[in-house]
């Protein structure tokens, strides 16, 4: 009996025993089970919060971007300056994108990228092809009032304006209004962006004229530049003084060369590109025809104005920058004689149809054919004066003088102070006021047209 109690009891704790293990069990299953939800949970949730992260980085992205795309494309303008800095993004003059949206907006609109972004078209097709080189601005012309009509171009007219704004140091100024349409038919959408870059960039020199400014409206280009009040070379007088002369070839070529340096070709050197500054100094003008082109390149593009073109410009033949050294030579044969070099156009007829046009719109005489290039009134010059025009004037462009260091070199130039040219030290004004008070009988003072 008492083995069979003992017998029973080992057997009910095996059993306890065995039940709380599977107690155990379960319970330890059941916290792993647990555990794994957890885990798969926060799992899930970072998931979520990395994409969330990820779409807001996206749309922080694309808003940057649309900010960016409007910035360049919104309305703005140059300052004073004239230099190429974008503003920054301003709510008060700011207009979206589209077309339509351009006469009408509200400021709620300005408040969101997206909606200022929501357009077929961000502007015009006229508009665009003139960017980003003229900024888009509608106002900039109200703020000039135009005092009189100066000249007319190819493209558009000048205007003489003046500044309707306090903070312009400088009221008057030369304002050229370009026609699109004109612009767009003459395929001179290239040529006057690299007149704007050209003349921008090489402004700072002191006998060169800056633009000041330049944007564009619908229709309309319009560049700003410093107004000069004694007009044209010959506007006053017919011909000069020797000793201005001198001043005024050493002045032209210092500018020249400053821009055969920077890789220009100028291509239209004539009296109607030289205005005289409140000192009577030299400023070239228009670059309309002025190109890109590094020392030692060729171009053959036919232009320019007749009597002031190289032989090799009209023999069609590739030329380079020392086209503008005779140009520099026949102005220069005007100033001391009042007359052109005599170049045979005949020889040149049958070579080109658009030299046959160019003579006939010039009004040259055909029929003229003479051996002799420089006319008789350059034999009463003095001996440097005629070596300074037969220098200029030869016709093979591998002899003529076609660089600043030749210029220097010659006997017309001999103990001149070059310094003092650029510095503006020497004065045109008292060599005017000295040569037209000079008592001696020989001089005639007839030829200033005061």
């Amino acid at each position: 009996m008492g083995n069979a109690s003992s017998s029973n009891s080992v057997t009910q704790n095996q059993q306890e025993l065995r039940e709380a293990a599977c107690a155990k069990s379960s319970s330890s299953s059941s916290s792993h089970l647990i555990a794994t939800s957890v885990a798969a949970q926060n799992k899930a949730n970072h998931t979520e919060l990395r994409r969330s992260i990820s779409l807001d980085g996206l749309s922080g992205r694309l808003n940057e971007s649309f900010r960016r795309i409007y910035s360049s494309l919104s309305c703005t303008s140059l300052n004073t300056t004239g230099s190429h800095k974008r503003h920054s993004t301003d709510q008060s003059c700011s207009r979206p994108w589209s077309r339509v949206s351009r006469r009408r907006w509200h400021d709620s609109t300005l408040a969101d990228d997206r909606l200022l972004s929501k357009t077929c078209w961000p502007v015009t097709h006229a508009e665009a092809l003139f960017l980003p080189h003229f900024p888009i601005d509608s106002n900039a012309e109200r703020q000039y009032s135009i005092v009189n009509h100066v000249a007319n171009g190819a493209f558009g007219k000048v205007f003489r304006v003046r500044s309707i704004t306090q903070s312009e140091e400088e009221k008057d100024f030369a304002l050229k209004v370009f026609s699109k349409s004109e612009i767009i038919n003459g395929n001179a959408i290239r040529q006057l962006k690299d007149e704007v870059d050209i003349q921008t960039i090489c402004g700072h020199h002191p006998f060169l004229a800056k633009c000041v400014r330049y944007w564009q409206t619908k229709k309309k280009v319009f560049l700003l530049s410093h107004y000069y009040p004694n007009g044209e070379l010959f506007q006053e007088f017919k011909k000069l003084p020797f000793e201005l002369v001198r001043l005024y070839v050493a002045e032209i070529a210092l500018a020249l060369d400053f821009l055969h340096q920077a890789g220009i070709i100028y291509r239209d050197l004539k009296p109607e590109n030289i205005l005289l500054d409140q000192y009577y100094h030299v400023r070239l003008i228009d670059f309309g025809l002025s190109k890109w082109l590094s020392i030692g390149s060729r171009t053959r593009t036919l232009c320019g104005t007749l009597h002031y073109m190289a032989p090799e410009i009209l023999n069609s033949e590739p030329y380079g920058h020392a086209v503008d050294w005779w140009a520099l030579g026949v102005l220069a044969c005007q100033m001391y004689t009042g007359e052109y070099p005599q170049l045979d156009m005949c020889k040149y007829l049958n070579k080109s149809d658009e030299v046959d046009k160019l003579i006939e719109r010039a009004k040259v005489q055909k029929s003229i054919a003479s051996s002799k290039l420089l006319p008789d009134s350059v034999n009463d010059l003095p001996a440097d004066a005629q070596d300074l025009l037969k220098r200029l004037l030869e016709a093979k462009p591998q002899y003529r003088l076609r660089s600043l260091l030749q210029l220097q070199r010659i006997a017309l130039y001999k103990n001149f102070n070059w310094d003092d040219v650029r510095q503006k030290k020497i004065s045109p004004r008292q060599m005017i006021d000295a040569e037209a008070l000079e008592p001696e009988a020989d001089k005639s003072f007839d030829l200033f047209d005061w």
